[in-house]
């Protein structure tokens, strides 16, 4: 497989792999990196359609 990007492949490829960590929540499971002490949402895993749609779960954002 051939990849053609401007991107450096240290971003597409990193080094060390990431751990990711699990949160439970009221109706599921946060997962994502807590860096310094503060978690990045990855992904959002819940039965509840509701969820998807707080600004606050998504991936990207950071809780606290």
């Amino acid at each position: 497989m051939i990849l053609h990007s401007i991107i450096p492949p240290e971003a597409i490829f990193p080094d060390e792999p990431t751990e990711f960590e699990t949160r439970q929540m009221r109706s599921g499971f946060i997962q994502g990196v807590n860096i310094n002490g503060k978690f990045t949402v990855s992904r959002l895993i819940s039965t509840d359609p509701s969820l998807y749609l707080d600004p606050r779960y998504t991936p990207g954002s950071t809780l606290n």
